[in-house]
């Protein structure tokens, strides 16, 4: 076992290369849209509309900042899980110059969106890019949202989600034994959550990689004491301190249920025998530094683990690929990683 830090990811753009190579230069094309939203007297924040218009904003707001989708094609086919007890909707997609018959890696990817806005249409375009890029299939869970199912109805989702697909792997057009796990934010915590759990049942399935762009692993600290990237990227970065907040807010109903592992899985007990963990956190972004302590955990129990720090990104860079080249240039690289995994071996 080893562990590899990636503390700066390398790019072919040499442009692009000096920018998220200092310590102290945010991208200059996210600095220009944080710049302008910061000057504009526009629309209001989501947490300010009412949750279905905020659902509605943040699919909007993603799809049209996000990622574009490729030119090659993909297709894709609304799915249902039977889960237990429930079924959950999923959107599958395959690039369509794949056989049919031909059986290919798969990614679970979890969206993000603090566990109360987010689903799959609002990730198309991006699952779509995932798909083409790795030639393999994407599933897109449309998992529980709180307030309407707290915590923790998102993780039972994602562990049931990952089961079901596993175990059916013919179904989905997947080899059994590449199957990876994906998420970023709230979709990055889903995904360390479900290895975990995965780990802990070693007859199971098991994942073959995760990929865990800027988790929460730690909802104990809301104000900055333990993690100082809470305070100092707080406010003016979008993901400001008082979303945070309000997110955590709708997501437990409980406020003890903050120390359950499960929902701050820096607080599992032994994470010991994860499969290989891609876990990327950005210079500003207020859950930076529970990432990075996340990742020098699993590095420290003896992990395979490779620490993606990109001094350059906000929390949810992905999602603003389309107005920065450097954002989708990080994202590549990190996707391109996770692609490595899937290989056969």
């Amino acid at each position: 076992m080893y562990c590899k830090i990636i503390k700066y990811i390398k790019y072919n753009d040499t442009a692009l290369e000096n920018v998220l190579m200092k310590d102290d230069a945010l991208d200059p094309d996210l600095k220009a849209m944080l710049q302008a939203a910061a000057s504009a007297t526009g629309g209001p924040s989501i947490r300010e509309l009412p949750l279905p218009a905020a659902r509605a904003a943040y699919r909007e707001r993603y799809l049209a900042r996000g990622l574009r989708p490729p030119e090659r094609t993909v297709t894709m086919a609304e799915r249902t899980l039977i889960l237990s007890g429930r079924e959950l909707t999923a959107r599958l997609y395959r690039p369509a110059s794949a056989p049919d018959d031909a059986p290919l890696p798969l990614v679970i990817y979890f969206h993000g969106g603090g566990f109360a806005v987010g689903d799959p249409a609002a990730y198309d375009a991006q699952s779509r890019w995932i798909a083409d890029r790795l030639n393999v299939v994407v599933l897109t869970p449309d998992y529980r949202l709180a307030p309407e199912h707290p915590f923790p109805a998102a993780v039972d989702d994602a562990w049931d989600v990952f089961q079901a697909v596993a175990g059916a792997s013919a179904l989905w057009g997947a080899d059994p034994a590449r199957i990876a796990l994906a998420g970023d934010s709230a979709g990055g915590c889903l995904t360390l959550v479900t290895a975990l759990r995965a780990r802990g049942e070693p007859e199971g399935p098991q994942p073959v990689a995760c990929l865990s762009l800027y988790p929460v692993t730690d909802y104990t600290d809301r104000r900055g004491e333990v993690w100082p990237s809470i305070s100092d990227f707080g406010k003016g970065y979008f993901l400001d301190q008082v979303m945070l907040d309000w997110f955590a807010d709708l997501y437990f109903s409980r406020e003890e249920d903050v120390l359950d592992p499960r929902a701050s899985p820096l607080r599992w007990p032994d994470v010991v025998g994860l499969p290989p963990v891609i876990l990327v956190t950005a210079g500003y972004d207020p859950l930076r530094d529970q990432g990075d302590a996340m990742a020098q955990r699993l590095a420290a129990a003896g992990g395979v683990v490779e620490h993606v720090q990109l001094p350059g990104m906000i929390h949810n860079f992905p999602g603003y690929a389309g107005l920065s080249a450097g954002a989708e240039a990080a994202f590549a690289q990190v996707v391109d990683r996770l692609g490595v995994h899937l290989q056969r071996r």
